[in-house]
């Protein structure tokens, strides 16, 4: 997994804003209309299962069932919010 600049600029602000000391980006997967949906939030402490990994000084907790799936994928932020670019695709259902 990369992070851009810009993004891992943003991730910093938003948990400068969360406030809690060990907080970190929490990635897990959440069911969708077309298959599992990869989601991001701000968690206080890792999981039990998940890993750490870390990336422009910033934790991410990042499930282990997903570890495999995020390897070529880039978070990135732009005007319209966070996204993870190279994320494989379900199917065609969804745009």
């Amino acid at each position: 997994m990369k992070i851009t600049d810009q993004a891992a600029i943003e991730l910093k602000k938003a948990l400068a804003e969360f406030d809690k000391q060990e907080a970190g980006i929490h990635i897990f997967s959440t069911a969708g209309c077309c298959g599992p949906s990869i989601q991001m939030d701000i968690e206080q402490h890792v999981g039990a299962d998940e890993t750490v990994i870390s990336l422009h000084g910033i934790d991410f907790f990042i499930a282990n069932d997903l570890i495999y799936k995020l390897a070529d994928v880039t978070v990135e932020h732009d005007t319209k919010g966070f996204r993870l670019a190279g994320l494989p695709k379900n199917g065609s259902c969804c745009g």
